[in-house]
This record gives C-alpha cells, sequence and structure tokens, in this order.
C-alpha cells in the first residue's frame, strides 16, 4: 500500500518549549508503514538543544528561516502573509520570482510544493495540516491544499476567534474572523485542544467536522528520564540549593499571564491567600520554573512563606524537578478553553495537582475527569483560608487516578483514524 504524506506546518516544532510536543509526541506513533510526514517549522534558537526522538517513521524536518505574523514582524510582511490567506496563488507567485525573504510560509511553501508534486505523481496521497499559532501555519497549509486539492486539517493550540489570546478591538476582531473562514474553506477536519474550542467551531461551522484533539503527555518523555543521570544530578542539586530539608514542594512550571493575563491575577489571589493561611515557620515552600513576567514577580516577593524563583530550564530537567515535586501548581485565569500544555505534562509526572483558577475551565474538567488532582476557585479562596489549606493537606483517595487518555500514543491512535476517514472515504 502507497504511503499516506503529512505535510506539517508547525513553527514551533524545534522550539523545545510546551507548543513543540503537540505533533512532536503525536507523529512519531503514527504506523511507518501506512505513513510519511514532512514537517516545516522555524530555525530553533541557537541556544536551543533539539532532541531528535527515534522513531520507525520517517520523518523530515525542514528548519526554515523567516518571521511569522506577530509582535517580531514589521507591518508590510504581516500585510503579505495576510493578503496570501485570501490570495491563495500569491505565495507560489512570490517564491517563484522572489519573495520578501524573511517571510517563512513562503520558504515553507516552496518546499512543500516541490515534494507534493512528487508525491502525488507518484500515485500517492497527501494532507496539508497547520497548527495555528501562528496565523501563517494555518495560511501555508490551506495554500498547499487548495493548490493540489488535497485534504486539508487545521489545528488550534489557542482560538483565534473565540477567546483569542492578542490584542482586542472591533477592527482586529474582523479581521481574525475573516482570516479564520478563509483558511478553514478547504479543510475538510477542524481539531482543536479542548471542549470549549470545539464547540464553538462546531455551532459557527456546522458543515465542518471537527474534533477535540487535546494536548497530551509523551511516555517515551518521562521512561527517558530513568536513565538520565546527568538531568537527575542537576534536579538534586537545584532542589538543595534552593528548598528547605523536609520541606513540602510545590512547583510551578513555565509562563503565567504572558499569554493570558488574567492568569497573573490569579497568581495575586494565591500569594494573599498563602500569606494568610500559612504560618511563616510551615514546612512549605513554593518554586516557580520558568519566565515570569516583571509584575508577577512584583507579586512573587510579596510572599511571606518560603519561595524559590529559577529561571528558565531546559525540558528534561524541569521533568525532572516536576517528579520531585509533592504538588504541582496550575494557574488559571478566566478563560473557559484553558487547557495550557504544562498540564499534561504535570499529569505524567505523578505528583497531585493543585489547580487554582477564577473560573471552571477545560483544565479543571480534565482534573476532575482523571482524578489527578484538585480545583480551588479564587472566590472560594476569598471566602477563607481554611479551603487553601484542605487542598495543601496530603491526599489519600488517588484509586480512581486514570491519565490514560492524554496519552500520545493513544491521542496517535484517534489522528490516524480521523486522517483515515478523511483521506480514504
Amino acid at each position: 500500500m502507497k504511503r499516506i504524506n503529512l505535510f506539517v506546518f508547525a513553527t514551533h516544532h524545534l522550539s523545545n518549549n510546551v507548543a513543540a510536543q503537540r505533533f512532536k509526541g503525536l507523529l512519531k506513533y503514527l504506523d511507518p508503514a501506512k505513513y510519511r510526514v514532512f514537517v516545516f517549522t522555524r530555525e530553533p534558537a541557537s541556544r536551543a538543544h533539539v532532541i531528535n526522538a527515534s522513531s520507525a517513521l520517517e520523518v523530515t524536518v525542514f528548519p526554515l528561516s523567516g518571521h511569522c505574523v506577530g509582535s517580531e514582524s514589521s507591518a508590510s510582511s504581516s500585510l503579505f502573509a495576510l493578503a496570501a490567506a485570501f490570495i491563495r496563488p500569491l505565495p507560489f507567485m512570490f517564491s517563484k520570482y522572489g519573495a520578501p525573504q524573511r517571510a517563512w510560509f513562503v520558504s515553507a511553501l516552496a518546499q512543500a510544493d516541490r515534494l507534493c508534486r512528487e508525491k502525488l505523481a507518484a500515485g500517492e496521497r497527501c494532507v496539508a495540516i497547520g497548527t495555528y499559532s501562528p496565523i501563517d501555519a494555518l495560511i501555508a497549509a490551506a495554500s498547499l491544499a487548495n493548490r493540489y486539492g488535497i485534504d486539508c486539517l487545521q489545528d488550534f493550540r489557542d482560538g483565534l476567534v473565540f477567546e483569542p489570546l492578542g490584542k482586542s478591538g472591533w477592527l482586529r476582531s474582523t479581521l481574525r474572523k475573516l482570516i479564520e473562514r478563509r483558511v478553514l474553506a478547504v479543510s475538510g477536519l477542524i481539531t482543536s485542544v479542548s471542549g470549549p474550542l470545539v464547540e464553538d467551531f462546531r455551532r459557527r461551522y456546522p458543515g465542518k467536522t471537527t474534533q477535540v484533539l487535546p494536548n497530551g503527555y509523551d511516555p517515551a518523555d518521562f521512561a527517558a528520564l530513568l536513565d538520565d543521570a546527568d538531568s537527575e544530578e542537576r534536579a538534586t542539586a537545584i532542589l538543595a540549593r534552593h528548598v528547605p530539608a523536609n520541606a513540602m514542594l510545590i512547583g510551578h512550571f513555565g509562563r503565567i499571564g504572558a499569554s493570558d493575563a488574567s492568569a497573573s491575577v490569579t497568581l495575586e489571589n494565591f500569594i494573599e491567600a498563602m500569606n494568610e493561611s500559612i504560618p511563616p515557620s510551615a514546612t512549605i515552600h513554593v518554586m516557580f520554573v520558568g519566565e515570569l513576567t516583571p509584575s508577577e514577580r512584583t507579586s512573587i516577593k510579596r510572599a511571606n512563606f518560603s519561595i524559590s524563583l529559577l529561571e528558565p530550564v531546559e525540558r528534561r530537567l524541569a521533568l525532572q524537578l516536576m517528579k520531585r515535586c509533592d504538588k504541582l501548581l496550575l494557574l488559571t485565569g478566566s478563560r473557559a478553553s484553558c487547557a495550557t500544555g504544562k498540564l499534561f505534562e504535570y499529569l505524567a509526572a505523578g505528583a497531585d495537582v493543585l489547580c487554582i483558577s477564577a473560573v471552571h475551565n477545560a483544565a479543571t474538567d480534565i482534573l476532575a475527569e482523571t482524578g489527578a488532582g484538585q480545583t480551588l476557585l479564587t472566590g472560594e479562596i476569598a471566602a477563607g483560608s481554611n479551603a487553601l489549606r484542605k487542598v495543601l493537606s496530603p491526599r489519600v483517595d488517588r484509586a480512581g487516578r486514570d491519565i490514560r487518555a492524554y496519552s500520545k500514543v493513544e491521542q496517535a491512535g484517534m489522528l490516524d483514524s480521523w486522517i483515515s476517514q478523511m483521506v480514504l472515504t
């Protein structure tokens, strides 16, 4: 049987952040006799440590330079990318006759165009996959699918129209809706990370097939830690340096409000509640590992309890530190669709997850479904300190914990089923 070629436009694939793990972990569990994968991504930062996961699947990664739509791009380059969403042949024309060299999606489509043409000529099936954000990946996937009449899957890690992360305003909102409608016009399947996002797509695009493809954890990442003596020793040294002996360790990893400002407010509520309910003599230590905003650092300085702030560390070391925590802290704000990627690594790390949130959302639903943690709303914290003391106590009722649905192995099976239905029917 001839293989199905997946053309995956995923700008974060080599970045080693949580966004990179969404398709990196999924793809390697696909059937190598059935699939061949081409990934078009951005060049990693010079200091990034890129891990090439072993897999029988044939995966070719194209690290390409160039800017994407966002804070780093100029107005002219952003307008060029947005114009390409509406004028499908535009990126191929510029690729042939000389495009702005800083446009990432033009370079990606130049590579994909050649390969897709070759595979189709050989009688093989092809599927274009774009994963947002940024919008450039969706534009590239839609352009390739339209050019060759192939199937297209558009994936959303965040909402473009529903609970968007960017700046607000009537013009921006209207433009997002127009672009979303355009990139989904050629899509046979829409996937997104949470139920609220998928329900919104189903309401606005009733003729489209839409499925929940949550973020997840890769079991191989945690199995590899058993043989990683270097990161284990470094984790031990960090904890010895920063954490008091015999303290209950509560760990938070990654960013808080850099993407969702409302989560920074939740941090302030957490700090205030800890100050009120935890005496300075208590053997509890909270460790923040990752990039924090200046205002978040100011909030943390107001803590009266034992606390430490660590700069971002490489992913393997972060996973080792997660496994050493007694509780893992998740801070979410007012977004119903929030199911941040770190949650799934928290699930696999094994410690009880404590979610402090402004509202019940996709993350709190997952904790309730899996039995992997507890949720405390900021309104409950404000009502009294006993609620926080209670959730900080060790849990004994963990017999019903089941996180299998969020394993990349399970999710790869779902993805295979959806692609097969789209391509082979």
